[in-house]
């Protein structure tokens, strides 16, 4: 299938080690001097991934901001701009906390797990500033070209969405190892999709 192909060559692409190398150990430093904050970021308190609880928010700020885009380019309703700005604004801003979390999840991966991790980080990054050029657009008068930039910001955002959907269920990042252990009671390991492939994480 072509998505097994496209994971496989993230996979295999061993270039993607030089930047992961040092970035990984870069976070993985500054975790390692606030133990607190890096419980908190990989949802330890919650008992479950902060990732995955955060990314709704620009998932559905960017949403509800195209919807209301379209109303204002089809229904030439212009009542609805204000509040497609503010929608996207707070998707951005969601984007950016979700980035942080996500970050510190991805400094437990290992292997192929880090070089998809990677890829996902760089596309959320690169997505994060087509959405600022968006709002730097809209607020400088060029509104349909903001418009565009934030469609084709929404459009790389499922790309990205679910090569975050691989990392959670191919590769068991953020998820408990117990959770993955039917002998500790764990639920995941007899309901994952790929229930073949190897968690590539480190416990947490």
């Amino acid at each position: 299938m072509l998505e097994n192909k496209l994971i496989h060559a993230i996979e295999e692409q061993r270039s993607l080690d030089r930047i992961a190398d040092p970035l990984q150990h870069t976070v993985a430093a500054v975790l390692a001097r606030y133990p607190r904050i890096a419980d908190v970021l990989h949802g330890r308190p919650f008992g479950h991934s902060l990732h995955a609880s955060l990314v709704p928010i620009p998932i559905g700020g960017w949403t509800v901001g195209l919807v209301l885009d379209l109303a204002d380019v089809f229904g030439r309703r212009r009542r609805f701009r204000r509040a497609a700005d503010l929608a996207t604004t707070i998707g951005l801003g969601g984007a950016l906390i979700a980035a942080v979390a996500g970050l510190a999840d991805w400094s437990l991966t290992t292997g192929k797990a880090r070089r998809v991790g990677l890829v996902h980080a760089l596309l959320n990054t690169g997505i994060a500033g087509i959405y600022g050029g968006s709002l730097a657009a809209r607020a400088t008068g060029h509104r349909t070209f903001g418009v565009a930039l934030s469609s084709l910001g929404f459009g790389l955002a499922g790309v990205s969405g679910w090569l975050g959907g691989e990392l959670a269920y191919r590769y068991g990042v953020g998820v408990r190892r117990v959770a993955l252990d039917a002998s500790q009671g764990g639920e995941a390991g007899r309901t994952s999709p790929v229930p073949e492939e190897r968690v590539e994480s480190k416990p947490r």
